[in-house]
């Protein structure tokens, strides 16, 4: 790495002093050294890229057994990370986990024992075995290793499923199998097998786990060879219509490859053997209710005692009252009633009013209601009121379950937010985040950038034409794009898409042709424009950005991403280096006088120094070689290069020729002057050579826009509606002649130097305008294609840019091992500035190329650059970072949210109100998200959850 990096150093300083040479034109004298710094900048960059080429051995892939055993085991360590911060945040060992005892259950519950035993006869069990720290003994003694746990709502079964896991985790050895808990609330057994479904939710969740070998995934390799050991917890989140056939399913393919660890309410669990069977060769054990005893013991020991070593809770519970006995015989009764109660300032002998709570299910609800509040109360670091932070998860609550019933899961990931926004808002806001962002950079460099973007003649113009690029975008956005990062990226899709486009680019032709026919033919940039079309032409620079990220991959509903470097020791800082040398090439451009580009390569530098921060995220892969990200840079820069210029030039064909056809029938239907006559004030001749003139009969009042040196001034009708773009204006009156040359009309007069008359020959009467632009109408309909074809290249060349970051520098988060939903927030957030500051470099290279190689100006005009800006700062809007900004201003400004929705995610899981699983929030227990929400506790009323698309 330390090679690399001089290496590439070395290189830049070469290339850096090769410009510098090159730019100062040099003379004889130093001709030889120019040379010498070019071939020495061309040879550096050659070895450099060589070296980063070249694949080391370790990168090569293990053996097939030896990467299952490998990924088996970075998958222990993901779980082991996750369930013990989890395990810590629930306080379990604080002091210790409540003493809950189990009992075995028989038929009809069970299979036959004969089966269950296999011939192999269990001791008898001893006094302490049937407790829940010993279920991973017990689970490993049953020959079917098959085991099935009830219990009641609150009776502790998942906290017997984490430390499950954590207990197998203990004692497993390298390369065995691992336990995965798997909320079974989103398995639709009647639309996936088991193994599909778990081999999905490994690959979502664990994401290295989504590569592909052969026909099947990682996770699906490490299923079929019995390196996963499921926990399936919440059987009884099933709608109940689906139990029967869930059991039948489990049934079907379990095997002793894949053993199984399932928990389910009781209730729940008999219904699904009345309607279909019992699990095969399954334990059946039940958590028995909380001893008295151990639910006295564990209140006062979790309670700050006073002089006598009494606690609050001493009085009330020596003879509690049939209802509060009852509810406490509930571990997560036990657990609530622990965080109500141990502020100082309430009294658990509330509970002990009947007139208050006369049943068991009035003190739950209590206790349910309390929870929240009083887990915000006080406490270090409290920001927010317990009654504001109870009303803010309600709503929450409310949208999860609204949400989750069709989805079937009740988890919170922070880029699934934008799902809470009507469909319409989830196009329509990152459209106009984007528009924002574009118009920051756009706005300015148009005003004050000496021309380098074109300006707008009026404010009024501006607007239409940002508001045609929030049409088109939005439009763009909502059918061009892929639904999800999984979505089929196929030769089917592009030719859809491609489509599409074309169809969407040719109706904005339609309205060109009939308000503003190209009869002359068509130009980019520096002409008289009518108001109407600034906004078509805003409309199809939203759908030419929107097509340039479908075909980059970026799509509607994004998952977090990260970077490829964040897994390598040296990655962060050869980023933070890159960024440095970017920022000292934006210095050196900017000594030489070009604005834009030294000003794109001093954010980008800026943005790549801070993607290059460490945040401690994990990706997919926890390191990429140089190699493989510069392999997926030239992949998707080819891809997206021939797809971007084959759509591009065929819609240029289709806007160009339904335009030209407009204008040909405009001249063709036209009545025109004859020629040497005199048309409202302009004389009409045909020169020898073919070449049509119009000069006027008195002095005409006209402009010249003179620009930059070299840069044929620009003549205009005086007072004309057009930007001047830095130009300097000078005023003329006189008799002027209009000739139609083969590049465009000109306008000549004693006296002034010859100007481009393309803005006097659109001003002039109509009779006179046509007469000049008269010529066969394949003529006409070449006119209008072949600036536009020019345009299409230019699309390519810009797409494929993007197309080559975007790839190259994606690599999903692993959503397991994360150290929390903020931690894969600020990764999300760094790939996406790195992406956006590489392509909009890359694509300013290109653009600068196509400057130096057909000057400014030309019927492109200013394309280049209103096309390459967007490109950097509109994928900011695109990310999963940037649509949840959109959605955060939607929810607070609606009252649904507050504006730091983040931060109050994560104080509520500090203070064990939601629960951490890799990179999603969970509420502590589903009967409190329900209670919350203000739905019934019985899970049998939701619907199957859809199949996945």
């Amino acid at each position: 790495m330390q090679r690399r990096i001089g290496l590439g150093v070395a290189c830049s300083a070469l290339v850096v002093m090769a410009v510098v040479l090159w730019g100062n034109g040099g003379d004889k004298n130093n001709a030889a050294s120019l040379w010498v710094s070019v071939v020495s900048a061309v040879v550096s960059v050659c070895a450099f890229a060589a070296d980063l080429l070249r694949t080391p051995d370790a990168d090569r892939g293990p053996a097939p057994r030896s990467r299952r055993q490998r990924a088996a085991d970075a998958l222990a360590d993901a779980v082991q990370e996750q369930w013990t911060r989890e395990a810590q945040l629930r306080r379990l060992q604080d002091p210790e986990p409540l003493n809950v005892g189990w009992s075995r259950l028989g038929p009809p519950l069970a299979d036959h024992r004969q089966n269950v035993l296999r011939g192999r006869p269990l001791p008898p069990p001893r006094d302490g075995d049937q407790r829940l720290d010993r279920i991973v003994r017990a689970f490993g003694a049953l020959p079917s290793r098959r085991l099935v746990v009830l219990g009641e709502p609150g009776a502790g079964k998942t906290v017997l499923a984490v430390q499950f896991v954590l207990g197998t985790l203990a004692v497993r050895r390298p390369g065995g199998p691992v336990p995965v808990l798997f909320a079974l609330a989103g398995w639709d057994p009647r639309a996936v097998t088991l193994r599909e479904w778990l081999a999905g939710r490994l690959a979502a969740e664990y994401r290295p786990l989504a590569a592909v070998s052969g026909e099947r995934t990682l996770a699906r390799e490490l299923l079929d060879a019995g390196l996963v050991l499921p926990v399936l917890d919440g059987f009884d989140e099933l709608p109940r219509a689906v139990h029967g056939d869930a059991v039948r399913r489990l049934n079907a393919e379990l095997d002793a490859r894949l053993p199984v660890l399932l928990t389910c309410r009781t209730t729940a669990w008999s219904r699904a053997v009345e309607s279909g069977d019992v699990l095969t060769a399954a334990e059946v054990v039940r958590l028995d209710p909380l001893a008295p005893a151990a639910a006295r013991s564990y209140l006062e020991r979790t309670t700050r005692p006073d002089e006598h070593g009494t606690t609050a809770w001493t009085p009330v519970l020596q003879c509690p009252p049939e209802p509060l006995a009852t509810v406490l015989r509930t571990p997560l009764m036990v657990a609530l009633a622990r965080t109500v109660y141990g502020d100082a300032s309430r009294d658990p002998a509330e509970l002990t009013n009947a007139t208050r709570f006369p049943t068991a299910h009035s003190i739950e609800e209590h206790l349910l209601d309390a929870f929240v509040p009083a887990a915000f109360a006080g406490g270090p670091g409290s920001t927010w009121q317990p009654q504001a932070a109870h009303r803010i998860l309600c709503r929450l609550a409310r949208d999860l379950g609204s949400r989750d019933a069709v989805q079937g899961t009740w988890r919170f990931a922070w880029w699934e937010v934008p799902a809470a926004m009507p469909p319409l808002l989830r196009v329509l806001g990152p459209a106009a985040l984007s528009l924002l962002m574009v118009a920051t950079v756009l706005v300015p460099l148009a005003r004050f950038g000496d021309g380098v973007v074109g300006d707008w003649d009026t404010p009024l113009s501006a607007v239409l034409n940002l508001l045609g690029d929030f049409t088109g975008l939005g439009f763009g956005l909502a059918v061009l794009l892929p639904a999800t990062a999984d979505s089929p990226q196929g030769l089917r899709r592009l030719v859809r898409m491609a489509v599409t486009f074309t169809g969407a680019v040719a109706v904005v032709a339609v309205c060109v042709g009939l308000l503003c026919p190209p009869v002359l033919g068509l130009r980019l940039g520096g002409v008289v424009t009518p108001r109407p079309v600034w906004f078509l032409n805003g409309c199809c620079m939203g759908l030419i950005l929107a097509m340039l990220f479908a075909v980059a991959g970026l799509p509607r509903r994004p998952l977090p991403l990260g970077l490829p470097w964040a897994g390598g020791h040296n990655g962060s800082a050869t980023v933070r280096l890159l960024g440095v040398l970017v920022t000292v090439a934006g210095v050196v451009l900017l000594c030489c006088g070009e604005v834009l580009p030294a000003t794109t390569a001093l954010v980008a530098g800026v943005m790549l120094g801070v993607a290059g921060q460490r945040y401690a995220e994990r990706v997919v892969a926890q390191y990429t070689s140089p190699a493989a990200v510069l392999k997926g840079f030239a992949g998707g820069l080819l891809r997206g290069f021939v797809v971007c210029t084959v759509v591009g030039v065929a819609a240029a064909a289709v806007v160009g020729g339904i335009t030209g056809l407009f204008a040909a029938q405009e001249v063709r239907s036209a009545h025109l002057p004859a020629d040497g006559s005199v048309s409202e004030g302009w004389r009409l001749r045909t020169a020898a050579d073919g070449t049509r003139t119009a000069t006027s009969t008195g002095p005409y009042r006209g402009e010249l826009l003179v620009g930059r040196r070299g840069e044929p001034p620009l003549a205009v009708p005086r007072h004309a509606r057009i930007a001047r773009n830095g130009r300097r204006v000078e005023h003329f009156e006189r008799v002027v002649r209009i000739s139609m040359e083969p590049a465009g009309p000109v306008l000549t007069a004693p006296g002034l130097p010859r100007a481009d008359a393309w803005n006097v020959a659109l001003g002039l009467p109509r009779p006179v305008h046509l007469w000049l632009a008269e010529r066969p109408a394949p003529v006409v309909v070449r006119d209008a294609t072949l600036p536009l074809l020019g345009f299409g290249a230019l699309i390519g060349a810009v797409g494929g840019c993007a197309s080559g970051v975007y790839r190259a520098l994606s690599v999903p988060s692993d959503m397991v091992r994360a150290a929390g939903p903020r931690s894969t927030l600020r990764a999300d957030r760094a790939a996406t500035l790195a992406r956006s500051a590489t392509a909009a470099v890359l694509a300013g290279g290109v653009c600068l190329a196509l400057v130096l190689l057909v000057g400014r100006g030309g019927r492109l005009g200013t394309m280049h650059t209103e096309l390459w800006v967007p490109v950097g700062t509109s994928a900011l809007a695109l990310s999963a970072w940037g649509r949840l900004c959109v959605a955060r201003v939607w929810l607070a400004l609606t009252g649904r949210a507050p504006w730091r929705l983040m931060g109050f995610l994560a104080e509520a899981h500090r203070r064990g109100v939601l629960r951490q699983s890799g990179a999603h929030y969970e509420f502590r227990h589903l009967r409190l998200q329900h209670r919350l929400a203000g739905a019934p506790d019985d899970a049998g009323t939701r619907r199957v959850p859809a199949p996945a698309p």
